[in-house]
């Protein structure tokens, strides 16, 4: 079982126990909907890393477990959307735009179904998504400096959620541009620097998560008194 703990499986492992620590039904059903999303995403990560060291080993069929992460994508899509509406909706109507941006991510994920199937990596619907989850981030941030209201950063949980969210996809999308040129550069003998700049982006990512959550305990046991 530990084979199957790597670097990014450890700290995704890790934000989901402080998630159950830190938050429940109080912190309202957008935080604890964090809850069940991150259960998922160390379900398939742990699946994807066990399915692969099988796949490796069938010399016939030689199946990818991309499979694994297009289901995921369903997943992250709905969860982290509906959590950038509670936090835009604070604000503004956000409705609309993430109605808007879950059925244009339903069109290209239908699309791409149909076009190489579910064992070749979405990688439309992903790069399209991870833009649309930039445009909310920075939209969220617009909102945030315009509100009148005092908001102090070091402590607010949206604001370090987001952040996560807006460096993880940034860094993707930039990544997956030019994934042909970094993927030959090697770091050492079996990772490259693509390799590299995900396990990051994937630390800055479940950090500033675990952060928020700690943060939106701090809030909850406030309001508690």
């Amino acid at each position: 079982m530990l084979r199957y703990l790597t670097l990014n499986i450890s700290v995704e492992l890790i934000c989901l126990i402080i998630a159950i620590v830190c938050l429940n039904k109080k912190a309202g059903k957008a935080w604890f909907s964090m809850v069940p999303l991150l259960i998922i995403i160390c379900i398939a990560e742990i699946s994807g890393k066990y399915l692969k060291t099988i796949y490796l080993q069938d010399t016939v069929h030689n199946l990818p477990n991309s499979w694994i992460y297009n289901l995921l994508l369903i997943f992250q899509a709905l969860f982290i959307s509906l959590h950038f509406k509670y936090l835009i909706g604070n604000y503004v109507n956000s409705k609309p735009l993430i109605i808007s941006g879950l059925a244009l991510t339903a069109l290209l994920y239908f699309y791409e179904s149909l076009d190489h199937g579910l064992y070749k990596y979405h990688n439309l619907t992903n790069t399209t998504l991870s833009i649309q989850f930039i445009i909310y981030s920075l939209y969220y941030f617009y909102n945030l400096l315009k509100d009148d209201s005092y908001v102090n950063l070091r402590y607010s949980a949206g604001f370090w959620w987001v952040t996560g969210i807006l460096f993880f996809c940034f860094g993707s999308v930039i990544s997956s541009l030019f994934y042909y040129k970094l993927s030959v550069i090697l770091i050492t003998t079996k990772g490259s620097l693509t390799a590299y700049i995900y396990y990051a982006l994937n630390i800055i990512l479940y950090s500033c998560w675990s952060y928020s959550f700690i943060c939106k305990k701090w809030q909850t046991s406030i309001l508690k008194k």
